[in-house]
C-alpha cells in the first residue's frame, strides 16, 4: 500500500513539472522543480492556471469593448 501512494505521489509531481517546464517555469527563489513538495508544485501550477485565465478573460472582455 506505501508503494503504492508512493508511486501516485511521485507520478502527480512528475506531471506538474512536466506542465510547468512547459511554461516555462524551471525554478522559483533559486530551487529547481525536483526540490520542490508535492504541495509547492500544486500552488504553483494552480496559481498559473488562475491568472492565465485572468488574462484570457481580460483579453476576451477588452476585444468584445467595440466601438460602434
Amino acid at each position: 500500500m506505501e508503494n503504492i501512494l508512493r508511486n501516485a505521489v511521485q507520478q502527480r509531481r512528475q506531471f506538474l513539472i512536466d506542465k510547468l517546464l512547459k511554461i516555462g517555469v524551471f525554478k522559483k527563489e533559486d530551487r529547481h522543480l525536483y526540490e520542490w513538495t508535492l504541495s509547492d508544485l500544486e500552488k504553483e501550477y494552480k496559481f498559473i492556471q488562475n491568472n492565465h485565465l485572468a488574462a484570457t478573460q481580460g483579453e476576451q472582455e477588452h476585444n468584445n469593448q467595440h466601438i460602434p
